[in-house]
């Protein structure tokens, strides 16, 4: 199993590149080992050049415990989340143009389609801006996430969470694509029209049941 969590969280990290949803060493990815650790990506290395051994077991407390490398500098926040959230077995951070771009607007993205009921909540939150790789950061996120399974970083990017890789990778193309949106339509000038909070719980509710 560790082999195969490292091997994804490779996989994926390439995918972030790929997809748009990060560029050069940016961005970072974990998923959960037990209750008490988990397994990251190493700081400044390309995705393109990772190796199995390059990944870090450590745990919130910054206590690295297999692997050689430097831990991602987001570590604070990948053990705040897991410690806050239970539920969460892995997460992405990625630094998406269009949720960058909403990041810097100082408010929630909005319901602007129904996709950002993705995340279990009708609205996607922000959190204040903090320095990068900093407690108060990883503060920051748990503090504004809530219930959402993801959290925008004022002026910074995305942290998704969810139950495997593939379903936090899909979530954080989802937020990106709305964020394309609510950009989109607010260059136009004209009155935007958003999904009501009713239409929006119904949308949760069927997302709980969506999929194979």
């Amino acid at each position: 199993m560790d082999i195969h969590n490292r091997q994804k969280l490779i996989q994926y990290g390439n995918k972030m590149v790929e997809a748009g949803l990060t560029f050069s060493t940016g961005g970072n990815l974990s998923v959960r080992v037990d209750e008490n650790s988990f397994l990251i990506t190493p700081s400044g290395m390309a995705y393109e050049s990772l190796k199995e051994r390059d990944l870090v077991v450590m745990n919130s407390k910054g206590e690295v415990l297999k692997g050689d490398r430097k831990p991602s500098s987001e570590w604070h926040m990948h053990g705040a989340i897991y410690d806050a959230h239970p539920e969460i077995q892995v997460l992405i951070h990625t630094h998406s143009p269009y949720v960058s771009v909403v990041s810097s607007l100082g408010e929630d993205l909005p319901a602007i389609s129904y996709l950002i009921a993705s995340a279990g909540t009708s609205t996607v939150p922000l959190a204040r801006y903090e320095t990068f790789g900093t407690e108060e950061l990883a503060k920051a996120a748990v503090e504004a996430m809530g219930n959402s399974k993801a959290v925008m970083l004022s002026n910074h990017g995305l942290i998704a969470g969810g139950d495997t890789l593939k379903q936090a990778f899909s979530l954080a193309q989802e937020i990106e694509f709305c964020a394309f949106m609510y950009v989109t339509a607010l260059s136009t000038g004209k009155k935007i029209h958003y999904v009501s909070d009713e239409k929006m719980d119904e949308v949760i509710e069927k997302f709980k049941g969506y999929g194979q």
